[in-house]
């Protein structure tokens, strides 16, 4: 079996220079495979990109968003639409909101432990295992 993502993270933070704010996304392809009862799981980065402005200069759909990230289980001929915009519009899937069977997101403030960590794929992993074992346990 195989599930397609769009991830989007975002993380304001003080550089040198003032006020700044980054987004990464990134498209995964998940493979799970079953054997002797147990689930494997392998991600696949297929594509990413990392932009970071001044405050002052970002777009205002990316200065209006929360800090934390989005994770969109998307489709293979949306994810296939989306590899082909990421070649010519990297930018666009900072914001996009793509049509999705099932969205996971978290917001970071000043008082979430992860607010000033840096967020990447390995925490997004690690989010979506507890995620997992959490409904698992229900």
């Amino acid at each position: 079996m195989m599930n397609f993502y769009l991830t989007q993270s975002k993380k304001s933070y003080q550089s040198a220079d003032g006020d700044a704010v980054s987004m990464h996304s990134y498209l995964v392809v998940e493979t799970v495979k079953r054997s002797l009862g147990q689930e494997f799981k392998n991600h696949k980065l297929a594509w990413e990109t990392e932009d970071s402005w001044l405050f002052t200069d970002a777009p205002e759909k990316i200065t209006r968003m929360p800090d934390g990230y989005q994770r969109f289980e998307i489709s293979e001929p949306v994810f296939a639409s989306l590899r082909l915009l990421a070649e010519t519009q990297p930018m666009e899937l900072h914001t996009l909101t793509p049509f999705s069977t099932n969205r996971t997101c978290e917001t970071f403030n000043e008082q979430h432990p992860q607010a000033t960590k840096e967020f990447h794929f390995n925490d997004v992993a690690k989010s979506l295992k507890q995620i997992v074992k959490d409904i698992m346990t229900v």
